[in-house]
């Protein structure tokens, strides 16, 4: 197992996390980080007893406390539910008791009447013991009989159903030292001690998760905002190395960037992404404006990011090739993992886990293939694929992408309606005639079966996942 704790200690000096609010910027270094990890496993037990196997779930924003909590929870060999705190109630009612939780730890400001039946443990009140007491519990690495136990839960938010408990062990969480970091630092060209690196991905989702283990395992300051809402002005007063960030942020940034305003994103010289494809223009246009661009693709089940591509020049369409020890295949026409980093399954559900995992291999549910230098492409979504009359399947994503290659069209979505294809537009009223036009040429060039038959308009944007995906 990796000696993660050990790899904290090593850089003790240096700044663990930056927390922007505007013009205000609190930090804390790794020895800090410790520290408090330690204050916060002796109070947590000082309040629940022996918390040793028990299920605590966390219901607050990703901050530096999140993030002593996740800490001090698992190295307690405790198992940590992070939840979304933007999720409705009956949503977070049920994670609650598909992980049969055994506390749940939120803000003051949280509605407590929703988990009467549930031990609650004050956020705010937790913390100022830990600032005011100096009692630290023991906290040690992981060793190698350990792999198998389950450390964490999270769940997934999925487009089309329910969400699942995948179910992640300690092998899945440090079985081998991460580096989610942009082409320049995996090359050994830039030192990521020290390295500031921007991401709005929330600790409720596998990206945040990969990103704190694989930043504070090498050394680096990870900044993030304190509102999600105020992410330009926050960052118009740092300077940051590199953003990990969602595709839909990325949208954001390129009208900073047109009026000449770098700085409102922090000028970074890379950024890397997940969660979502970038689309090909957004790549290009960051690369035109002197900022690498990286994607990552991986997937709650898959406990880690399985692919890269930094080679945007020459596989701009492609998520990279196997990352991190994965091994990436394709059976029939689905993209499929085997990895050391795969779940252990979905947590009390076996019909789900069979359904998705097979020999400890991931059926992705994506759609896709591996050309002869084994990067990959995605191509669609499984459960998305249209299946007209004609026994003709049709990927949905494959036509959004063309009509995306359309700048004026903000947002679509396809789907099937009387047996034909469709498509649901969110643009400016004005560009609607432009777009008809687009549309009626790309029609030319498709197949009939893949022909857009209805053009529907839309004047608000899509509902979407915590990740920036439109739900189906």
């Amino acid at each position: 197992m990796l000696d993660y704790l050990n790899l904290l200690e090593k850089h003790s000096d240096a700044n663990v996390v930056k927390m922007l609010d505007g013009v205000n910027v609190d930090s804390w270094t790794y020895a800090d980080y410790l520290r408090d990890m330690k204050r916060c496993a002796y109070q947590l037990e000082a309040q629940l007893g022996n918390i040793e196997g028990k299920h605590i779930c966390l219901l607050a924003n990703t901050d530096y406390q999140y993030m002593v909590l996740v800490g001090a929870i698992v190295f307690s060999r405790a198992v940590v539910i992070p939840l979304n705190n933007y999720e409705i109630m009956d949503n977070l009612q049920y994670a609650i008791s598909q992980a049969e939780a055994d506390a749940l730890i939120l803000p003051d400001a949280e509605e407590k009447r929703a988990f009467k039946d549930l031990t609650l443990i004050s956020q705010e009140k937790l913390f100022a013991t830990i600032s005011e007491a100096s009692d630290e519990k023991e906290l040690v690495d992981f060793k190698d009989e350990e792999a198998d136990n389950l450390a964490l839960i999270l769940f997934t938010s999925g487009t089309t159903s329910l969400s699942k408990g995948v179910a992640l062990s300690v092998r899945n969480l440090y079985g081998n030292i991460r580096r989610i970091f942009p082409g320049a630092y995996l090359e050994g060209k830039e030192d990521t001690v020290n390295a500031h690196a921007y991401t709005n991905f929330p600790m409720y989702h596998l990206g945040g998760i990969i990103a704190w283990l694989s930043w504070t395992a090498n050394g680096s300051t990870i900044c993030i905002s304190r509102d999600a809402k105020h992410v330009l002005s926050d960052l118009e007063n740092i300077s940051i190395d590199f953003a990990a960030v969602t595709p839909a942020l990325l949208k954001m940034w390129v009208n900073c960037i047109k009026r000449g305003r770098k700085d409102r994103i922090g000028n970074p010289r890379h950024i890397i992404s997940g969660g979502a494809l970038i689309e090909p223009p957004l790549i290009k246009f960051f690369m035109d404006n002197g900022i690498t661009v990286g994607q990552y693709y991986g997937m709650t089940e898959t406990g880690t990011a399985v692919t890269a591509n930094f080679d945007m020049d020459n596989h701009i369409d492609s998520i990279g090739r196997p990352a991190d020890g994965a091994e990436v295949f394709c059976i029939d026409g689905e993209i499929c993992v085997r990895s050391w980093s795969n779940m252990l399954g979905y947590y009390k559900n076996p019909e789900e886990t069979k359904e998705c995992m097979k020999d400890g291999v991931v059926y992705t549910g994506d759609l896709g293939r591996v050309d002869d230098d084994g990067y990959v492409y995605l191509t669609g979504r499984k459960k998305n694929l249209i299946i007209l009359s004609g026994g003709e399947n049709v990927s949905p994503e494959e036509i959004e992408t063309k009509v995306y290659e359309n700048s004026l069209v903000k947002e679509c979505k396809v789907f099937e309606k009387k047996d034909r294809i469709a498509i649901e537009i969110y643009a400016p009223e004005q560009d609607e005639q432009s777009i008809k036009d687009y549309i009626s040429n790309l029609n030319q060039t498709l197949p009939a079966y893949k022909k857009i038959y209805f053009v529907e308009f839309r004047d608000t944007e899509f509902d979407k996942t915590a990740t920036g995906k439109i739900k189906r």
